[in-house]
């Protein structure tokens, strides 16, 4: 019976500005978005039946809610007419509402899981279904560095990016990412990443010390710790960003 365990990567924004609100009450955004090498694990076997069983150190945080994995399970089998039927085990790793993305990578390696089981080629409208599980969910199932603009569906691929070491502090207090969109004021628009020269550029400190995470006032706004914690890593010998 075949077996597939994939890592589910962590998704850090290393940067992210709003750049407007649309009618559909989604943000147009601009962020640079990269890979840990550290996160989730999955491990998915074919099945008669679908069944997704969750360990780890933040299992119990989601154990009654509805995982994405389930809603893509149910969306593969309408997208490709045909039962999927897989046993799922999601080791949880990665913080829940942390702003990792860790639902969306999640989904985007299960779905890859799916496809290879079940030897499933890309069909026309693949794109749009990865959409509609999430705004993340494209970029974490092409799994590979770069600018995403748009809601999250457009995104421009950086061959290289700078590998450093990354402190996660979690002092396991969620933050809802929908809930601090819907608290943002959008007032400018700061200037898009468009040409070679910049892409390249914005693989530099000094780029991304020019740039800003307009998520983060509010998110410090509903919970003053976060704000402690990050001025105290900004003291911190060695800390670049």
């Amino acid at each position: 019976m075949i077996e597939i365990t994939k890592i589910s990567p962590g998704k850090v924004n290393l940067y992210l500005e709003v750049k407007s609100k649309r009618n559909d009450e989604y943000h147009n955004i601009e962020s640079l978005m990269t890979f840990l090498d550290y996160g989730d694990q999955i491990s998915v076997k074919k099945s008669k039946r679908f069944r997704l069983n969750i360990e780890g150190c933040f299992s119990k945080l989601i154990e009654n809610r509805l995982n994405l994995i389930e809603v893509a399970q149910l969306k593969l089998e309408d997208f490709y007419n045909r039962e999927l039927g897989v046993e799922v085990i999601l080791k949880k790793n990665l913080p829940i509402a942390s702003g990792m993305a860790g639902g969306s990578s999640n989904t985007a390696t299960f779905i890859k899981c799916v496809k290879k089981i079940y030897e499933l080629k890309d069909l026309n409208g693949f794109d749009n279904l990865l959409l509609s599980l999430g705004a993340d969910v494209p970029f974490c199932y092409y799994g590979k560095s770069g600018i995403v603009t748009g809601i999250g569906e457009k995104i421009k691929f950086i061959k290289e990016l700078t590998e450093y070491f990354i402190l996660l502090v979690n002092p396991k207090i969620e933050v809802s990412t929908k809930e601090i969109f819907q608290s943002l004021n959008v007032k400018k628009l700061s200037t898009n990443i468009k040409d070679k020269k910049n892409i390249k550029y914005c693989n530099s400190i000094d780029f991304l010390k020019s740039r800003q995470n307009d998520l983060q006032k509010y998110a410090i706004k509903k919970n003053n710790v976060i704000g402690e914690i990050l001025t105290f890593l900004s003291l911190c010998k060695g800390s670049l960003l």
